[in-house]
């Protein structure tokens, strides 16, 4: 009877255990989609202090073109060089990155999760692309709160709108520029011609 009592106090402490582990896998998803959408607003406002707080001190995240940044001010610069530096092509970008499964958690401090995310471009010319990046991250718990740790941006090379885009427009450039060679020799040869009579 004495084991019966105890094999029926086990299984309600398991059970009340689990229910317990459930809800605070809920409450870090809830905390970490959080994290995700500070993230995004941070991105797509090029506001990065909302997010500041939310960086592991010794954070990365590599960007969609593949430079590093460790700092705050780095992603801020990284940010003013695309769209305001010298030979910027960018208007705007709007990323709405999505997770593909439900962070798994590493002892209670560490999650990892992958995604993607479907981002527009807008050229400072007008044109508008989009193009569906990959992503991949890990946050830690520290300090009563997730932040991000690593991240890590990128897009496929070969099936690229923009890529598309300017090799589209170098056979364009270089078929104005045959066509203006060809114009400039006939009308070369006329004149050449014109002065010999």
């Amino acid at each position: 009877m004495k084991n019966r009592i105890a094999a029926g106090a086990a299984a309600c402490l398991l059970a009340v255990s689990a229910v317990a582990e459930t809800e605070q896998e809920k409450k870090d998803h809830d905390e970490l989609r959080a994290l995700l959408k500070i993230f995004t607003q941070a991105f797509n406002s090029r506001q990065i202090a909302p997010l500041e707080p939310y960086l592991h001190k010794n954070f990365a995240v590599t960007m969609v073109n593949q430079d590093v940044v460790t700092k705050p001010g780095e992603i801020t610069a990284y940010l003013d060089k695309q769209f305001e530096g010298p030979g910027a092509l960018l208007r705007d970008v709007k990323i709405r990155p999505e997770a593909d499964i439900l962070t798994e958690f590493y002892e209670g401090r560490i999650g990892v999760n992958r995604g993607s995310s479907t981002d527009t471009y807008v050229l400072k010319d007008g044109r508008t692309f989009t193009l569906k990046t990959r992503w991949s991250g890990a946050a830690i718990y520290e300090d009563g709160k997730w932040k991000v740790l690593t991240a890590h941006i990128g897009l496929n090379p070969i099936e690229n709108p923009i890529i598309d885009a300017v090799e589209a427009l170098r056979w364009i450039w270089g078929g104005v520029g045959a066509a203006l060679g060809l114009l400039l020799g006939v009308l070369g040869t006329l004149l050449a011609r014109r002065r010999k009579a």
